[in-house]
């Protein structure tokens, strides 16, 4: 996961704003997050950002 998606995932943006921000489709992000989530085992997004920042991916 690059630093960038990790910064943007510690917010509170909803999927739209975030596919703007990142010039994706908003179904690309919303693909994007939840494989993230499934692979790190996580249940929410908030989890999926302190796991990334756990391990040192911010």
């Amino acid at each position: 996961m690059r630093s960038g998606a990790v910064e943007l995932l510690g917010h509170t943006l909803q999927g739209g704003t975030i596919a703007a921000a990142v010039h994706l489709a908003p179904g690309t992000v919303r693909n994007y997050l939840s494989a993230a989530m499934t692979k790190l085992g996580v249940a929410n997004g908030h989890e999926e950002a302190r796991r990334a920042w756990e391990k040192g991916w911010s």
